[in-house]
């Protein structure tokens, strides 16, 4: 099935069960306590609070509907390029029943479609139901237990592997401390060759075996004492991650072949958007995954020629491009503050991304056409809107590359600093051991004479390791390199006092000295500061990138 079939095949689904279909919401929420949409249920909450009664008879609806999660509680910007399954715009597949029909229909129905209709192998199915831990809310979810036992058993498989238990924070939901809430059945998948791993891999955050669909059961209120009332009216709020369900249906070859690539990139959702990539860049998707640790790739800058970053960059331009199509489509541009700050910040993290595959230009705005190709269909704001998105982001774009391209020059200017400080350090330091023994000869020892030339050898040496520094001096660099300018003393003065000849010295020797210890101690202490400075770079450097530039997104 292409990405369209599968999402008209569950509206179908359940209009076929008198659901109402309704249109998506608005990406900008009506309420003052979200960022974006961020769940299909966000347009119903009046309903779930009593505040507004269902216009529809019967009373239960299906839609799929936009949501973005890149601030705030739920945010799953940092994640999105690194794995096959992380976006920050997607699309929610969904069905409700505002008391009307709850557990048992909403069980029946996501079995029927799941497994008699889209023919997912029910061996490969784990069910998960609410059973509170010590301290958490509620009783075991003996109703949903029962419904889906029956199921798996009626399939010939053993309710004991695939029904499983989890706590409050995989099984429970509550739409804050107070309000309506209550117990959920997740949907999982074992997505690995032989889909043999009972069970073993559900809620382990493993990409071989995920959830599709959440199904919660809103029953309760939970009250400001802490205690939990049954509701008069009992509601049904379910969520499928449509992008998710298409890459398991497109990478199995309609579910007959688990041993292939499952993602969500390798799906016709995406892969007209990655053609316009390839075709702008030059450059291939090849579908590889990051290797090695993902908190080490997010925090370095990778090169263009690395493979696996290519990959990144064609993963986060093409989620980042539907982001702010559908964002701006709905009214929300970018901006200093709230959702319009986070709404920049993934605009920016998509045209630095965009400079590994070499863009140095804009191009970010060159792929809303394709967005809305693809996607005016169900969502019609995206082509007639497709202007004025086009020129929003254009706009962003041209103002972020020059501050990107301030920005990386500086970052380039601090890395080479930061060699010249830790490569000068470790000249100074055997000069340094050296002059404090000459120095100590020269106090107590025999042969002032020699221990004089040896000091002023050593001085001459530390000067010559200290003269690269001289040209970062410079007003663009950090405080704590700046203060370095006025932390070490004047070198050349040093050298010069000390560069009589011993024999006028010998008499004053005294004084000398205690020039001398002045004047060393102060050039040991610089040292010591070089050596510090070069060990690595400061928390204000970084805050000074990360703050005015946007690294290390």
């Amino acid at each position: 099935m292409t990405s369209a079939q599968v999402r008209q095949s569950f509206l179908d689904f359940f209009r076929e069960k008198q659901h109402s279909i309704v249109p998506s919401s608005s990406l900008l929420p009506d309420g003052p306590n979200l960022l974006f949409t961020n769940a299909g249920m966000n347009q119903f909450v009046p309903i779930f609070l009593g505040q507004q009664k269902p216009a529809w008879n019967p009373p239960r609806v299906a839609d799929t509907q936009k949501c973005i999660r890149a601030g705030g509680k739920h945010n799953d910007l940092e994640d999105v390029g690194l794995d096959t399954y992380h976006h920050t715009f997607f699309e929610m597949l969904g069905n409700w029943s505002f008391g009307d029909y709850f557990k048992k229909e909403a069980i029946e129905w996501a079995w029927e479609l799941i497994v008699e209709r889209w023919k997912f192998p029910a061996q490969r199915l784990y069910a998960t139901i609410y059973k509170p831990g010590p301290g958490e809310p509620s009783e075991f979810d003996q109703e949903a237990h029962d419904h889906w036992a029956r199921l798996f058993q009626d399939a010939d498989l053993d309710p004991k592997i695939h029904v499983l238990t989890a706590g409050k924070a995989d099984n429970f939901w509550m739409m804050g401390d107070t309000g309506p809430c209550g117990p959920c059945s997740e949907l999982h998948v074992d997505l690995t060759p032989d889909g043999d791993t009972r069970g073993a891999l559900v809620n382990k955050n493993d990409p071989r075996c995920f959830e599709i669909w959440n199904l919660v059961f809103i029953q309760f209120n939970a009250n400001a004492d802490g205690t939990f009332s049954p509701l008069p009216q009992r509601h049904v709020d379910t969520g499928m991650g449509f992008e998710r369900v298409t890459a398991i249906i497109q990478g199995t070859k309609n579910l007959t072949d688990f041993s292939g690539k499952i993602s969500n990139y390798e799906t016709n959702i995406f892969r007209p958007i990655f053609d316009d990539i390839e075709k702008l860049s030059g450059k291939k998707y090849a579908s590889t995954l990051p290797s090695s640790d993902l908190s080490a790739i997010r925090n370095q800058r990778q090169s263009g020629s690395d493979q696996s970053a290519i990959d990144i960059a064609f993963r986060v331009i093409a989620d980042h491009i539907r982001t702010l199509s559908f964002a701006v489509a709905d009214g929300i541009v970018p901006s200093n503050e709230g959702r319009g700050y986070v709404l920049r910040r993934v605009l920016r993290r998509a045209v630095r991304y965009g400079r590994t595959l070499e863009f140095h230009e804009p191009f970010f705005f060159k792929l809303v056409d394709v967005v809305a190709q693809t996607m005016s269909d169900v969502f019609p704001e995206t082509r007639t809107k497709q202007k004025q998105i086009k020129e929003t982001i254009k706009r962003e774009e041209e103002a972020f590359n020059k501050t990107l391209d301030a920005g990386l020059d500086l970052f380039d200017e601090l890395v080479e600093a930061h060699e010249a400080y830790k490569n000068s350090a470790r000249e100074m330091q055997p000069h340094m051991l050296a002059l404090e023994n000459a120095l100590h000869l020269a106090r107590h020892g025999e042969g002032f004479e020699e221990s004089f030339r040896s000091i002023r050898h050593e001085i001459s040496k530390i000067g010559k390791a200290a003269a690269p520094l001289s040209r970062w001096r410079s007003d663009a660099l950090p405080l704590e390199f700046l203060e370095l300018r006025t932390a070490p003393p004047n070198l050349e003065d040093a050298i010069s006092a000390l560069a009589t000849e011993p024999a006028m010295l010998a008499e004053r020797r005294a004084d000398f000295l205690e020039m001398a210890d002045t004047e060393i101690n102060g050039l040991i202490g610089a040292v010591d500061d070089v050596t510090r400075m070069g060990s690595k770079f400061s928390g204000q450097s970084a805050f000074l990138l990360s703050d005015t530039y946007g690294f290390p997104l």
